[in-house]
């Protein structure tokens, strides 16, 4: 049988299955006697320390084995064990109700994880199962369990409803194979630890409890989202030869590293790579990219009670662009909506905030939130090749009100000797039809385009993105996506810009390819798709591109110009650069 989920991991995992129970942890309701509601205080605050005690343990484990950057996943955790206002609330609880301590607190987390799964973000919505983690941990000791293992009795693909990012972290990795669950998605913390810790995963893989047992065969492609269970000798052996070509591939891709990006008749294109965290740099360096294509600095804003100083963003900013230095970083300024800041700057609910307050929009809503950023920006730029690009603009009134606060910036600091690179470039992304058709305004303004095919074809094809019952509409190859792409392109040019792409398109080899014959000038993507975008610019000639893009865009539908471009580049592009394939 075979079953289709979310690509969340990328690898092959092939052996038994070990099924993981979801975890009934029994919190009996009783009331309290009044004359030990304070030692039921203490038997809570125990519980707290002994669990904060096992995270710390649990990061300093992933820290050594991976990194700070991975391991910093679980400060989030620290910070909800030690946060002042769930102590305060559920002693509150147990004072005035007089309820043990096991049901003040699971009603109180409860309360939370259903407040975070109701909001339209999906990154705060992801936030529910390490909620949900933190729970189950400290109940485990207001119910007698102490800390859960998960043995695997040997090799095994792990399969679970859900599984928390601790309990990923402490699979053994001598035996996992492989990670499927029926819930989540590719942002969930439990897949970025387990893309960290090199484990295949795949994860929404609805009705796979029901069909597998412990002991039985079971393969999982962490690159197409699919798991098998139960299959037939043969396919199991083209899953094994899938995992060899897998490794052989990864040893290959190494020594593309010191190459540059150039087709087979010299034409050259930026790689760069999409980073989140300061410490992400290392692993695009590793790789070879030629700068930081896109830094989301919105997550400085996330999980945490206040918002960065000033002072903070410039540290990271420069450590980012001397890290990096002399090749560039694109800090892109905060991408935030109402849902992800509310706790400290009072926002209110929208009913539908992928069209309300986000990006620019949110940031000149709050410009002195947004002028701090500015500030850090620029006076990182002294200390590399740093330059800026404004998210989610539709109207040319927008780049023309953030550019005007990024002169009174650069006059305060130039009026204090503040030091500051005065030619820093400012672009923008273009993500909305609005700008596609505003293009030749906005390149009037704008240094560069940012193209995020992402939120493009989302708000063109008019489809939430993150809607899995709209998931077979969501298509970037339509005509429509790619007429805007090239669109923007030639505005850009024109008006001598140089245009790039930082949505998930630029990391396809295929899509690279006819990004590349479109005109495109850099493309920024993962570390771990860089290599093999890198591979397919290597293997063709920029004419050869040029052709593509033109048979493409003539084509009527998605399903045309993927069949397109599969006829056309397969039998030219190394195995290595479309990843592993049964006919391979």
């Amino acid at each position: 049988m075979k079953l289709s989920g979310i690509a969340a991991s990328p690898g092959i995992g092939v052996g038994p299955a070990f099924v993981l129970e979801s975890e009934e942890l029994a919190v009996r309701d009783f009331k309290v006697p009044a004359d030990q509601v304070e030692r039921e205080i203490e038997f809570f605050d125990k519980a707290l320390q002994l669990s904060s005690r096992d995270v710390a343990q649990l990061r300093d484990g992933i820290a050594a084995e991976l990194s700070e950057d991975e391991a910093a996943i679980y400060d989030a955790h620290v910070m909800m064990l030690q946060d002042p206002e769930l102590h305060r609330a559920v002693t509150e609880g147990i004072r005035a109700t007089r309820r043990n301590a096991g049901v003040v607190f699971r009603d109180y987390m409860s309360g939370v994880a259903a407040r975070l799964e109701r909001v339209e973000d999906e990154y705060l919505r992801e936030r529910h199962a390490d909620v949900l983690d933190v729970e189950r941990r400290v109940l485990r000791y207001l119910v007698g369990g102490g800390q859960r293992r998960v043995a695997l009795p040997g090799p095994a693909v792990v399969i679970a409803h859900d599984i928390g990012p601790s309990d990923v972290a402490m699979l053994d990795r001598t035996k996992v194979l492989g990670v499927v669950t029926e819930v989540g998605s590719r942002t969930s913390h439990s897949a970025i630890v387990a893309r960290g810790r090199g484990i295949p995963a795949v994860v929404g893989a609805r009705g796979v409890i029901e069909h597998v047992k412990t002991g039985e065969m079971s393969l999982v492609d962490g690159f197409r989202g699919e798991v098998e269970l139960n299959p037939d000798p043969d396919t199991v052996a083209r899953y094994k030869a899938r995992r060899a070509r897998f490794d052989e591939d990864l040893l290959k891709l190494r020594d593309l590293r010191e190459k540059p990006a150039q087709t087979l008749d010299g034409h050259r294109v930026d790689l760069g790579g999409n980073i989140e965290l300061p410490s992400d740099v290392d692993e695009i360096l590793a790789v070879g990219a030629d700068g930081v294509g896109l830094f989301r600095t919105e997550f400085f804003y996330l999980d945490r009670a206040e918002l960065p100083s000033e002072e903070e963003q410039f540290e990271a900013y420069r450590a980012v662009a001397e890290q990096i230095a002399p090749r560039p970083v694109i800090f892109r300024t905060m991408d935030l909506g109402g849902d992800k800041v509310a706790s400290y700057l009072g926002t209110t609910h929208e009913t539908n905030p992928f069209l309300g307050y986000r990006g620019i929009r949110f940031a000149l809503l709050h410009p002195e939130v947004f002028r701090a950023q500015l500030r850090a920006i620029y006076r990182a730029s002294a200390f590399g090749k740093v330059r800026l690009m404004f998210p989610m603009i539709s109207i040319l009134e927008e780049l023309a009100r953030a550019t005007a606060l990024c002169a009174e910036v650069a006059a305060e600091l130039a009026a204090t000797d503040v030091a500051f690179d005065p030619e820093i470039q400012i672009g923008m992304m273009v993500e909305t039809p609005s700008a596609v058709w505003e293009a030749d305004l906005l390149a009037k303004t704008a240094h560069f385009f940012s193209i995020g095919t992402n939120d493009l074809t989302q708000y063109t094809l008019a489809m939430d993105r993150d809607n899995a019952r709209l998931s077979h509409l969501y298509e970037p190859l339509s005509p429509a996506v790619l007429r805007s792409i090239r669109h923007t392109v030639e505005c850009g040019h024109r008006a001598g810009r140089w245009v790039g792409v930082c949505g998930e398109m630029a990391g396809d080899p295929r899509t690279a390819v006819l990004l590349l014959g479109m005109g495109v000038d850099e493309l920024s993507m993962s570390s771990f798709d860089l290599p093999r975008v890198k591979a397919a610019i290597r293997s063709v000639t920029l004419s050869q591109a040029q052709q593509l893009s033109q048979e493409a865009l003539q084509l009527p539908s998605a399903a045309e110009v993927r069949e397109c471009l599969s006829c056309n580049l397969d039998p030219i592009l190394p195995a290595l650069a479309l990843g592993v394939k049964d006919n391979a």
